[in-house]
């Protein structure tokens, strides 16, 4: 499995507040949130956690949620010892990939996507106030790019009581390319325009290049992290 993993500040912030890793076919990114490098703490301790994860398989979906809920109350505890990180919190996007399927577990708003066959197929759901709204019918997609509360979460680790880790799998192919990513990105580019990049059949990190740049140009925003990982 061939890997390229960028990330990058983005031209509007002053600090990278997310955190990537990987180990083996395990592969985990985090955007953190929180003023004075708090998200930054959340984000590394939530990935570092993850990574620290032994099951393979079927072992390894029923292991996640404990872990990631020990992640929140790690991040809790931290927080309520360190007043400058009162409220920090963090997304995470994780795919664990196996001979012939993945498994995929988010939080939040950092995505999943699968590249088959020239095409691009999103595997995971924003937990977001705005997503929530264009399920249930109130506003568009097209409205939702501008909606004011796009960036409300409704889902996030950080946050007290039980964090519910929305779990899939999905089965792979030789080729597939598989993209992890947080809003930096999807912010600034849709689907098709991320989709018009994989195409162009670059290395996987030069793909993750091609991407943070393509978002910096559209205005870069936010921090941008990328994963591309070519089964």
């Amino acid at each position: 499995m061939k890997v390229g993993m960028v990330t990058h500040v983005g031209k509007v912030r002053e600090t990278n507040e997310d955190s990537m890793g990987r180990k083996g076919t395990l592969l985990v990114l985090a955007d953190g949130m929180g003023g004075c490098n708090a998200g930054e703490v959340a984000s590394a301790l939530v990935v570092e956690r993850v990574l620290a994860i032994e099951a393979k398989g079927p072992e390894f979906m029923e292991v996640l949620p404990l872990s990631l809920n020990n992640a929140n109350r790690a991040l809790l505890d931290y927080a309520s010892l360190h007043q400058e990180c009162s409220g920090m919190g963090t997304t995470v996007a994780i795919v664990k990939v196996e001979i012939d399927r993945i498994y995929v577990a988010h939080v939040g708003d950092s995505r999943v996507y699968q590249w088959h066959e020239g095409i691009l197929t999103q595997l995971t759901t924003d937990h977001s106030l705005v997503e929530e709204l264009v399920r249930r019918g109130g506003i568009t997609k097209e409205q939702a790019k501008d909606h004011p509360q796009k960036n409300v979460l409704t889902r996030a680790l950080g946050t007290p009581g039980n964090i519910e880790v929305e779990c899939t799998e999905h089965r792979i192919n030789k080729g597939d390319l598989i993209l992890l990513c947080t809003d930096g990105l999807t912010s600034m580019l849709d689907n098709d325009e991320i989709a018009s990049i994989l195409a162009l059949g670059l290395s996987p990190q030069e793909s993750a290049e091609a991407l943070v740049q393509a978002a910096n140009e559209k205005g870069g925003i936010d921090n941008i992290s990328v994963i591309i990982a070519q089964v």
